[in-house]
């Protein structure tokens, strides 16, 4: 086998197996539930998890879930000694993947695969560990992902995350260094944006995907965020 990269989906029966090579997952949109070397773990967006080669993992996800996953025999040092194998991204590395992910979708290389793949691990050998992240948030991260149109209050995501509306909030943007609700807009405009760019799917019905109750509404809201329209969006990508 060959180093590669690609955009995968899983079964929601859980499966499991270990291979010679090193693999490098990230969520691009929902989550997986992992047992790495019989450790649970949970990996959603805006996370990264370095699974190294030997170590049995199980794992299940939703079918519509979509991973970017990288096939490696070599990585850096710094990624073969974490601590703890989970990694949460900062806000250059989101963009990033988001560049990979439209290359894979369109056309690439076999070059151009190799010098994402290098700069890839060079910003991921500056993340700080997910561990950090409390358990109970990580919990209402994939909550949301699980359905970003709902008209979620911060009432009910305390509720999942078993805390007070006060604590939660405080928790919730130490950790993620949002707010909640700023969150699930962030998470809203990228799904936008995924689809403007992939799909041919109106802006109505964009706007509906991703919690709008109507277009205008979105339109501002996506303009707001990245500085032009929906339509000259889809046109640049």
């Amino acid at each position: 086998m060959t180093d590669k990269i690609t955009i995968r989906s899983y079964s929601p029966s859980s499966d499991g197996h270990s291979h010679a090579h090193h693999q490098v997952l990230l969520p691009l949109r929902g989550f997986i539930d992992l047992t790495l070397d019989g450790r649970a773990a949970s990996v959603s967006y805006g996370d990264c998890v370095i699974i190294e080669s030997g170590c049995f993992h199980e794992f299940k996800a939703r079918e519509d879930f979509r991973f970017l996953v990288i096939d490696v025999y070599e990585l850096p040092e710094q990624l073969l000694t974490l601590q703890y194998p989970i990694l949460h991204l900062d806000e250059a590395s989101h963009h990033y993947i988001r560049f990979i992910e439209k290359q894979l979708e369109l056309s690439t290389s076999a070059e151009l695969e190799e010098n994402m793949m290098v700069l890839l691990f060079e910003l991921l050998v500056r993340q700080e560990s997910g561990e950090k992240v409390d358990s109970r948030i990580k919990k209402v991260i994939q909550y949301l992902n699980q359905d970003i149109a709902k008209p979620h209050t911060i009432e009910e995501l305390a509720d999942v995350a078993c805390l007070s509306p006060t604590q939660f909030k405080h928790l919730f943007s130490k950790d993620i260094k949002l707010t909640p609700l700023k969150y699930l807009a962030k998470l809203r405009m990228e799904r936008a944006s995924t689809l403007l760019a992939n799909t041919d799917l109106p802006v109505s019905i964009i706007a509906e995907k991703v919690g709008f109750s109507s277009a205008s509404s979105f339109t501002r809201s996506f303009t707001r965020y990245f500085n032009q329209p929906p339509k000259q969006h889809r046109w640049q990508s």
